[in-house]
């Protein structure tokens, strides 16, 4: 291989540059490297901090959660600091029968704690059912009318809402004074009894029924077999003797307010407007205003049925999950 003076310079030329692109490779990736770390540390810090939120979060929701069960906990049935003389107010609201939303199985202790209670001065019930059970509403009813013997001077006042029919107004009869609205609905002084007879239906579509009983009027109810004139009339005796005793209770709560009106124990219903008149009622009123006027002189003391704790709690946080639903979907609007 040759060899000349020009070579050489070219040679020492190249070199140069070799050692140019070599230090601008490696800083080059001086620099990748150092936006990755700086990216990757970004990271972290940002995982670092979401964690440390949920943490806190979860703190938060925790002592949310207690606070809702505590303050639950602590929650007496029966509002019972008072100062002086009282007046009990007991809500009868929804249908009346055994674990309905009343049930004498519940308010009857509950009307025991109030007339235990020394500071009971009055008794307030408000009313809003449409009638239930014929048992339970009597219960209700004898229980009123035996405290009235032994506490005649407690009034008992019922004030009526949307209604007191059928068992609600068994209920109210047995109190000294009963105030409604004048659209409020009242009465429906009667007995009803309803079911279905398929039993052509099932002969129709071919199908066969096995019935077997150890008595020959066990199974009269049955929607399935038809019903003899025998046992229709032994159920319709039934129905009548709850009617009488139905009746013999309101005539005994209202005595000669009642006017003589031949629908006045028809089962019919009647307004609150309608309810004066025929003397199912006293007068116009409300709750709020009996509080404020008649009992202003009274501290009011709120009854409730007993719940467990774990009911409180489950009630609770339904009525905060549906507040808090409801509050996000307008927000969306």
């Amino acid at each position: 291989m040759a060899w000349n003076e020009e070579d050489d310079v070219n040679t020492k030329s190249k070199e140069p540059m070799a050692d140019n692109k070599h230090i601008e490779k490696e800083s080059t990736d001086s620099k990748l490297v150092d936006a990755l770390k700086e990216v990757l540390g970004a990271q972290v810090v940002e995982r670092r901090r979401q964690r440390r939120w949920k943490i806190f979060f979860r703190f938060v929701y925790l002592l949310v959660f207690i606070g809702i069960v505590t303050s639950i906990w602590m929650t007496s049935d029966v509002d019972d600091v008072t100062s002086g003389d009282s007046v009990a107010v007991l809500r009868m609201q929804g249908t009346i029968g055994a674990q309905s939303e009343v049930d004498a199985n519940e308010y009857a202790p509950l009307l025991d704690e109030i007339y235990a209670n020394s500071s009971t001065k009055a008794v307030l019930i408000e009313m809003n059912s449409p009638g239930g059970s014929p048992v339970h509403s009597g219960i209700l009813h004898d229980a009123i009318m035996q405290y009235r013997t032994l506490y005649p001077a407690i009034p008992v006042v019922v004030a009526v809402e949307d209604m007191a029919a059928s068992g609600g107004y068994y209920i109210a009869s047995a109190a000294d004074e009963i105030v409604v609205d004048k659209a409020s609905l009242v009465g429906s002084i009667g007995v009803v009894s309803g079911g279905f007879e398929a039993s052509e239906l099932i002969n129709k579509i071919g199908v066969k029924r096995r019935l077997f009983t150890a008595g020959e009027n066990k199974a009269f109810m049955d929607p399935f077999s038809p019903m003899n004139d025998a046992a229709m009339q032994s159920w319709q005796r039934v129905l009548d003797e709850t009617h009488k005793q139905f009746i013999a209770a309101v005539k005994q709560g209202r005595g000669d307010r009642l006017a003589d009106e031949p629908n006045l124990f028809t089962g019919m219903v009647f307004t609150g407007s309608q309810a004066v008149e025929l003397g199912l009622a006293d007068q116009f009123g409300y709750s709020q205003q009996l509080l404020n006027t008649q009992f202003s002189d009274l501290t009011p003391v709120y009854y409730t049925p007993y719940k467990e704790p774990w009911e409180k709690v489950a009630k609770q946080l339904g009525v905060e999950f549906s507040a808090g639903i409801t509050s996000w979907f307008y927000s969306l609007r």
